[in-house]
C-alpha cells in the first residue's frame, strides 16, 4: 500500500459524516423532521446534536429550531424542504427563509455541553469539570438570571443553559431541584418533558458512575 493511498484515505475519512464536528443543537421540533442517514431516515427530536454535513428533511407543516454553537445563531425553519447543517448556519434546499434570532454566545457555548444519550440510552455522556467552585456556581446563576430576564416566558434556553452548567459542575442536587421546578411549571410541553427525562437519565448515570 503506497503512502499516497494512505494519505488520500485519511483525508476521505476526515471529511466523512462520522468524523464531522457537532455544530448545532435542536431546540424544538414540530411535525415530522428526519435526518437523512445512509440506510434510513432517522426521526429528529429536540435536544439532539447535529453534525456538520447532516441533512434534514422537513415535511409539510413541520418546523425545526436549531442553535449553532459557533456563533449563537438560532434558526427556525418551516417545511417542506431540506436543510444541510454547516458550522454557522443552515443551507436550505427548497425552504423559505428562516426566522433568525441571535443568542448570547455564552449561552450557545454552554448549550454545546448539553448531555446526550449513548447507544444504550444512558444519559450524561459529557465531560464533567473536576473541581467545581462556589464562584463558578454563583457566576452561572447570575448569568442565568440575566438570560431569563431577557427571554420569553416559554423559552427553555435559559433553563437549558443553567442545567448544562450545573451538571457540568457536578451540582446534581441543584439539577434535580431545577428539574422539579420545571416539571411544575412547564412539564406539559413536549420539549420540557423531553428535557426533564434527558437530565434525569444523566443525573442517574452520573450518580451510578460514582458507586
Amino acid at each position: 500500500m503506497s503512502f499516497r493511498f494512505v494519505c488520500v484515505s485519511l483525508i476521505i475519512l476526515g471529511f466523512s459524516p462520522a468524523w464531522a464536528a457537532e455544530v448545532a443543537l435542536v431546540m424544538s421540533v414540530q411535525g415530522r423532521v428526519t435526518r437523512l442517514a445512509e440506510a434510513a431516515q432517522v426521526p429528529v427530536e429536540a435536544f439532539v446534536k447535529l453534525k456538520e454535513g447532516d441533512r434534514l428533511s422537513l415535511e409539510k407543516d413541520s418546523r425545526v429550531q436549531v442553535v449553532y454553537f459557533e456563533n449563537g445563531r438560532r434558526e427556525t425553519w418551516s417545511g417542506p424542504g431540506r436543510l444541510e447543517m454547516a458550522v454557522r448556519e443552515g443551507k436550505p434546499g427548497g425552504l423559505p427563509d428562516p426566522e433568525v434570532k441571535q443568542l448570547p454566545l455564552v449561552m450557545a457555548k454552554q448549550l454545546a455541553r448539553t448531555p446526550t444519550l449513548d447507544s444504550q440510552g444512558r444519559g450524561g455522556v459529557t465531560r464533567l469539570r473536576s473541581v467545581p467552585g462556589q464562584d463558578a456556581v454563583s457566576k452561572l446563576q447570575s448569568t442565568y438570571q440575566d438570560l431569563r430576564s431577557r427571554a420569553e416566558s416559554d423559552d427553555l434556553g435559559p433553563e437549558m443553559f443553567l442545567l448544562s452548567g450545573l451538571f457540568e459542575l457536578r451540582e446534581l442536587d441543584q439539577v434535580e431541584r431545577l428539574l422539579a421546578d420545571l416539571q411544575q411549571r412547564q412539564a406539559k410541553t413536549p420539549e420540557a418533558a423531553l428535557l426533564i427525562a434527558l437530565y434525569r437519565k444523566a443525573v442517574k448515570n452520573a450518580r451510578d458512575s460514582k458507586n
